[in-house]
């Protein structure tokens, strides 16, 4: 018998022999006494596959009554007719997402080709996003084998998620065993939302415990190409590690090695144009998020939080020093002031305007001198500005960084013999924020209280937490903390020559119109147009996925590397022989030319 099998769903002239490959030809299983595995061959397409992928039987006929096919001649004939049923299943499993129950995730050769519904309404929903997951490589081995070496039992599980409207789980079938599965299913979900993300995540099925993660892939869809003129997206994608994910608060995304990868295929089939610059301009609204669990800390701390912001650092200085003014305590300040007030009124009334937006631009850059100052320990500046800096981080949103990367920084600094610049203080910017909490009695005590107050003050965590990250924010901004405090500087001296310019009714009208236009349906339609003439021009991958043709070592687990180093020893082996001959050639040439010389 050759080696070619047929195309699935073809009868197979030819069966490939037992003992040209060890693996199944469809999910990459080993076969092999302690795997409990034997091999059987499709009655169609002539591959050597194990039970598992081969559990359908077909009349074939070539042969008398039921033979056994493999799952992809399976899937090949009945994919083609996608049942009613499978449409009403995949419909009550979204309408259950959408209402916030747990579902189990669909397996998506139950669907039989079957598009997963989005979760939003029908109409608004502009294309069909394709995707097929063909194989990984280089998994992190979650089972321990006494016997063999490590494995895994991956599968995959794949969602189309949007804020917190999120569609229905669909996931592929187990491969027992192995490090390199194989599962070629292809996946469909209707798309309603640009901003859509695919979310692809690899676990390892257990059958006395619960399923570990082991690895993730999140894939923005925005810049997908439609398939009407372009090819579909093929490639190699890295996987993360759960625990390699970014955490609330970080923008620069970690890199992805030591979890393998994904080969996968993506196309954005079925695009209605219409539908699409609709989905732009006027976006869906995001779903309420679900309320947190009951925490008393989570209102308290917050609110703490804001009175320090508000009473302490904002009017209690500035009502004081006003008092102090009026009461005469200071009475050269009271006395300027009273020069000032008089003068301004009399002579500059038309540039009181331009004193708001200029005396906050002023008490910025009083702030942004010690920032430009060096970190000297005697300079009274640096001492002031460390002590601003100390009473922020106490009162800052928790910091997730690791503790890590601030002793790899202060390793660094002393290695390299530079003067150390405050590195106590830069160690503990890494320190997590303890806020204002209450004592344990009291906590237990609020788990006495009505249902109805619980779930009023739960729906005030979210908010109070907003709000009290929002005027922290704004506090660093103009304690020149911030990275945006030059550009708010400059507007708002800007802001300061604009109001010298124009009339005060004028400079009302406009102020007016900006904020009620910045807040108007018009400004997402504008920007969501000029996203779309920004999608009409994408070609190729997009530059965030890191996808790649080739598969590349560094992502392979260690688990992985571990058990394929005599594979990679003996790939090399030859070109080490060659080298070896080689120099042993030169030295025999070096030696025989010496002796002619004598």
């Amino acid at each position: 018998m050759g080696d070619a099998a047929s195309p699935p769903g073809q009868t197979a002239t030819r069966w490939v022999e037992n003992a040209t490959t060890d693996v199944c030809m469809n999910c990459h299983a080993r076969f092999g006494i302690m795997q409990l595995r034997r091999k059987h061959h499709c009655r169609k397409c002539g591959k050597v596959v194990c039970s598992a992928c081969s559990r359908d039987r077909q009349t074939v006929p070539e042969y008398n009554g039921l033979q056994r096919v493999c799952d992809g001649c399976s899937l090949t004939r009945s994919s083609a007719r996608p049942s009613e049923v499978d449409e009403q299943v995949a419909e009550t499993a979204a309408a259950a997402v959408a209402a916030g129950e747990k579902v189990k995730p669909l397996l998506v050769d139950a669907l039989h080709g079957v598009a997963v519904p989005s979760g939003d309404d029908r109409q608004r929903e502009f294309g069909t996003l394709q995707v097929q997951v063909i194989e990984a490589k280089g998994l992190v081995a979650a089972d321990f084998n006494l016997v063999g070496k490590n494995s895994s039992d991956p599968y995959c599980v794949l969602q189309v998620y949007h804020g917190h409207n999120n569609g229905p789980k669909v996931r592929t079938k187990t491969i027992k065993v192995t490090l390199e599965p194989r599962w070629n299913a292809t996946f469909s979900f209707r798309i309603s939302r640009p901003n859509s993300v695919l979310r692809l995540e690899v676990w390892d099925a257990d059958k006395l415990d619960k399923d570990d993660i082991i690895g993730i892939l999140e894939l923005p869809l925005a810049e997908v190409p439609g398939c009407s003129g372009s090819q579909p997206l093929r490639g190699w994608v890295p996987l993360r590690l759960p625990e390699a994910q970014n955490l609330p608060g970080e923008s620069t995304p970690r890199p992805a090695r030591g979890a393998g990868a994904v080969l996968i295929e993506v196309s954005l089939r079925d695009v209605q144009p219409a539908s699409h610059l609709w989905a732009y301009a006027s976006p869906l609204p995001q779903a309420p998020a679900p309320l947190p669990r009951f925490d008393i800390d989570a209102v308290y701390g917050p609110i703490m939080h804001m009175v320090d912001l508000l009473w302490t650092r904002c009017i209690s200085p500035i009502l004081f020093w006003l008092l102090g003014i009026i009461f005469w305590s200071q009475p050269l300040h009271s006395l300027a002031a009273l020069v000032a007030w008089n003068v301004g009124a009399r002579w500059f009334l038309s540039h009181y305007p331009a004193c708001a937006p200029l005396g906050l631009a002023l008490y910025m850059f009083s702030f942004s001198q010690f920032s430009s100052q060096g970190d000297c320990d005697d300079s009274p500046k640096a001492e002031k500005k460390s002590a601003r800096t100390l009473v922020r981080q106490k009162t800052s949103p928790a910091l997730l960084e690791s503790e890590d990367s601030a002793h790899q920084a202060a390793t660094t600094t002393s290695a390299s013999g530079a003067q150390p610049q405050d590195m106590g203080s830069k160690l503990q910017e890494h320190e997590e924020y303890e806020e204002s909490q209450l004592g344990s009695a009291v906590q237990k005590l609020a788990f006495v209280l009505p249902r109805w107050l619980k779930d009023m003050l739960r729906g005030f965590q979210p908010t109070l937490r907003s709000t009290a990250d929002g005027l922290q924010m704004v506090h660093d901004i103009f304690v020149w903390d911030h990275d945006a405090s030059p550009y708010v500087a400059v507007g708002l001296l800007c802001f300061a020559v604009l109001c010298e310019l124009l009339r005060f009714d004028v400079l009302l009208m406009l102020v007016g119109s900006v904020i009620l236009l910045a807040f108007s349906p018009l400004m997402p339609a504008v920007t969501g147009t000029i996203a779309y003439l920004h999608w009409t021009r994408a070609k190729g991958q997009p530059h965030a996925w890191e996808m790649a043709y080739n598969y590349d070592e560094a992502w392979s687990s260690k688990d992985y590397r571990r058990d394929h180093t005599e594979d990679f020893a003996s790939s090399r082996q030859p070109n080490r022989l060659i080298a070896h001959a080689h120099t042993l050639g030169n030295v025999f040439s070096k030696g025989s030319a010496g002796k002619k010389r004598d």
